[in-house]
C-alpha cells in the first residue's frame, strides 16, 4: 500500500455529519390544495412512503417518484416468468389509465415491478398512494460516490496462482463510468474490442455525457480493483451519475438492466460504491433498493454495496443497509503511518484496523482493504475501494472452475464463515474481513 502521511480522500470519502444522517427534515409549508390531498390518504396509503417523506411529496405540485407495484415474486405461489411479466404489465397499464393525464411515465423497469413517474398534481399523488396496486412510493434521492497492493491481505495471490481467477463470470460496476482504454482492462478500443478487452459493455444509464468516465475516474478505479482480484472476470461499466450524484431512479434502471442482461453475460455480482446521506443500524426495508436487490438475488446476482465514509459507528448508509445488499466496510492493509480526512483521523495504524471513516454497525456484513488502493493507474481511499474487493472475490468463487452452481447464500457463506474476525474498536462490533484463499479451501483447495 502506498499512501502519504496525510492522505487526501477527495472523491471517495464524503463528509457527512453523524447527527444529520438520522435527522428528519423540517416541516414543509403546504397550501390548502396540498393539505386537502394529504388528508385524503387512507391509513394504508400513509404507510407506502417513509413517514417524514410524506409531506415532501405534497410540497410541490410536480414530483418525480419511483412506484413499486404489488407483486407475486418471492411468494411460493408465484406464477411463471411469462405470467409474471403479463401481470406486471397489466398492473402498470391499469394504474396509468386510472391516473390519467396528471401522471407521466418517465421510465419503466421491465424486469422489476417498478416504474418511474412524474406526478403533475396533488390529486394524482393522492390517487397514486391510495391505489391498491401500489405497494410503495420512493422519492428520487441523490447518492454520492463513496470513495492491488491489498491483494496479499485477502489471500488472492494464492487463489490466482492456483488458477482461480473468475473465469466465465462478469461483474457490473454501477458508478461514474469505466475508462476501458486503460491497460488494466486490455487497452480496449471499444467494449469487447480487441478480443483481449475485458470490458464487454459500457452504457450511460443516467445523463448521456458520452464520456468513458468523469474527471474523478472513480468508477475506473473501482472496476480496476475487481479486475485485479478476479483477473479473468469480465466487466460492465454502467454510468449512473449525473454530475456528482446518482439518483434513485437511475440506480433502479441500472439494476433492471443488470437483471435483464444477466444470462447474456453471466453477471454474478454488481458493485455499488455509493450511498445516500441516511444511515441505519438495522435492515432498512423501506429503501427503494429492497425490491430491486431481492429480484437481483433471485436471478443469481449479488449486490455489493459500500457502507459509507461518514465515520458513523452506529449505522451504515442507504442502500448498504438494504435487505439483500452485501455491505462492506474498510480496513488498512499495512501498518504504520497516519490518515486524515474531513471527518476523522487515524495515527499509528495497523493492518486489519477498521478505518476511522468507515461506517459500521452490527448490520455490516464484511470488511476489505480500502485505504490508498491503487488500481487502473489511480489511487483512491474509501469504502468505495473495499466493496469491489468483495465483488471480485465473488467472481472468483463463482468461476467456471470453482463453484459456479453455488446459490447466492452458499457463495456468501463461504466468504463470511472463513473471514478473519476484526473488531471495530470504535463500537466493539466484530465483522469478518474477507480471506479469499480461506474461502477457496471450502472447495477442497489445500492450504497455502
Amino acid at each position: 500500500m502506498r499512501w502519504s502521511r496525510q492522505l487526501s480522500v477527495v472523491g471517495c470519502v464524503v463528509a457527512m455529519a453523524a447527527g444529520a444522517a438520522h435527522a428528519e427534515p423540517e416541516k414543509f409549508k403546504l397550501d390548502d390544495v396540498a393539505r386537502a390531498a394529504l388528508g385524503s390518504l387512507g391509513d394504508v396509503a400513509r404507510h407506502k412512503v417513509k413517514r417524514w417523506q410524506t409531506e415532501a411529496l405534497f410540497a410541490t405540485p410536480t414530483n418525480d417518484v419511483i412506484v413499486e407495484y404489488q407483486d407475486e415474486v418471492g411468494n411460493d405461489k408465484a406464477p411463471d416468468r411469462k405470467e409474471t411479466r403479463e401481470r406486471r404489465g397489466a398492473r402498470k397499464h391499469g394504474l396509468r389509465q386510472r391516473l390519467g393525464s396528471d401522471a407521466e411515465d418517465i421510465d419503466d423497469y421491465e424486469s422489476l415491478p417498478m416504474s418511474f413517474k412524474r406526478m403533475r398534481s396533488h390529486r394524482a399523488m393522492a390517487a397514486l398512494l391510495n391505489d391498491p396496486d401500489v405497494k410503495a412510493v420512493y422519492p428520487n434521492e441523490a447518492h454520492k460516490a463513496l470513495g492491488a497492493q491489498a491483494l496479499p491481505l485477502i489471500g488472492q495471490p494464492y487463489a490466482a496462482g492456483a488458477g482461480f481467477q473468475g473465469e466465465g463470470t462478469t461483474v457490473a460496476v454501477l458508478d461514474s463510468g469505466l475508462d476501458y482504454s486503460r491497460a488494466a482492462f486490455g487497452s480496449c478500443t471499444a467494449p469487447g474490442k480487441p478480443s483481449t478487452c475485458r470490458v464487454v459493455a459500457a452504457q450511460d444509464i443516467a445523463f448521456p455525457d458520452f464520456l468513458r468516465d468523469r474527471g474523478s475516474y472513480h468508477g475506473t478505479n473501482v472496476a480496476g480493483i475487481i479486475a485485479a482480484v478476479a483477473p479473468k472476470t469480465k466487466l460492465i461499466g454502467l454510468d449512473v451519475f449525473t454530475g456528482d450524484s446518482a439518483m434513485s431512479a437511475d440506480l433502479v434502471k441500472a439494476v433492471n438492466w443488470v437483471i435483464t442482461n444477466k444470462a447474456k453475460y453471466n453477471i454474478v455480482a454488481m458493485n455499488l460504491s455509493l450511498g445516500a446521506s441516511t444511515t441505519s443500524a438495522t435492515d432498512c426495508a423501506s429503501s427503494w433498493a429492497t425490491t430491486p436487490f431481492a429480484n437481483a438475488r433471485a436471478a443469481g446476482i449479488i449486490p455489493v454495496v459500500a457502507s459509507g465514509n461518514s465515520a458513523i459507528k452506529t449505522g451504515i448508509s442507504v442502500p448498504a443497509c438494504t435487505p439483500g445488499a452485501v455491505s462492506v466496510g474498510a480496513v488498512y492493509d499495512t501498518a504504520g503511518g497516519s490518515l486524515s480526512t474531513s471527518t476523522c483521523s487515524d495515527t499509528g495504524v495497523t493492518a486489519d484496523q477498521v478505518t476511522c471513516f468507515s461506517n459500521s454497525a452490527a448490520n455490516l456484513d464484511l470488511l476489505a482493504p480500502g485505504a490508498g488502493i491503487t488500481a487502473a493507474g489511480i489511487t483512491m481511499t474509501g469504502t468505495s475501494q473495499a466493496s469491489p474487493h468483495v465483488a471480485g472475490a465473488i467472481a472468483v468463487l463463482k468461476g467456471s472452475n470453482a463453484a459456479p452452481n453455488d446459490t447466492v447464500d452458499q457463495t456468501l457463506s463461504r466468504l463470511k464463515s472463513t473471514g478473519k474476525p476484526v473488531t471495530d474498536t470504535k463500537n466493539g462490533v466484530v465483522i469478518p474481513r474477507i480471506d479469499l484463499w480461506q474461502a477457496m479451501q471450502t472447495l477442497g483447495q489445500p492450504a497455502p
